[in-house]
């Protein structure tokens, strides 16, 4: 079972009854450098490999997630599992690494999910030969780069650049290999094979849920494009005012 001991059918109809699949990085929390002044208090949310602080909460981002817990979160993320790890917030159960792995509520693997992204991965140029065909040559003091894997399956490419602006990754980005798709947010670049990508993994779970609970309401929520994809299969999308993806949409608009 998907989630096991885990159901809305024993939850208090006192509380909102709604399931919400969120990203997290400039979703719920961001770095201390985006974090808007004079927004009161901040929350450390998420530490690096070496326990120092990385993402902050705002009282308005505490809050709304205090909110949120009132139903169940499940965390759709860039992040691996291990580096979910560090972030202070219900590990099971989540979406990790773009939809490259599912953790189950009693925090084991999805070994169907995995079996079939192993399927998928066989086929078309690998992730190994696409990140050293990407990053050769590449200047060390500029750049750097690696694989996020989970469970022994390479998933996708990450190239970074050590200048704050990151314009240096224009022409890179401009290299996408056919058939992939790139993500990027700032100096964070990220090239994702077709097969990747958080939408699959939240189909998968989405049609799990809806067999066991029906029409239980489900919340999507992000910060970028990236995120449109698994959004667009929730009942809601939330984002924040201040992000990606929400700029795109007044851009359109002559209401604004």
């Amino acid at each position: 079972m998907f989630l096991p001991n885990w159901s809305f059918a024993h939850m208090k109809r006192d509380k909102p009854i709604m399931l919400i699949l969120t990203d997290l990085d400039d979703t719920l929390f961001q770095t201390r450098r985006k974090c808007p002044s004079g927004d009161g208090e901040l929350t450390p949310m998420s530490f690096l490999a070496d326990g120092s602080e990385s993402g902050y909460a705002t009282t308005k981002q505490a809050e709304f997630m205090a909110w949120l817990n009132n139903g169940v979160v499940v965390p759709v993320t860039a992040r691996s599992r291990e580096v979910l790890g560090r972030v202070k917030i219900k590990q099971e159960p989540a979406i990790t690494s773009n939809g490259g792995c599912i953790i189950l509520a009693d925090g084991q693997v999805d070994k169907k999910w995995h079996a079939i992204l192993e399927t998928a991965a066989a086929v078309g140029e690998s992730v190994q030969d696409v990140y050293h065909r990407m990053t050769a040559g590449l200047d060390a003091e500029t750049f750097r780069h690696w694989i996020v894997s989970e469970n022994g399956l390479d998933l996708y490419v990450v190239i970074k650049d050590n200048v704050a602006n990151g314009a240096s990754l224009d022409q890179i980005q401009a290299s996408i290999p056919e058939g992939w798709r790139v993500h990027r947010n700032g100096n964070n670049l990220a090239f994702l094979p077709g097969w990747l990508n958080k939408r699959d993994a939240v189909r998968y779970l989405i049609a799990i849920v809806r067999q066991r609970d029906g029409e239980v309401p489900i919340i999507g929520a992000g910060d970028s494009h990236s995120d449109v994809g698994f959004m667009d299969l929730c009942d809601f999308a939330m984002t924040p005012t201040n992000s990606q993806l929400w700029k795109s949409v007044i851009k359109e608009s002559n209401w604004c």
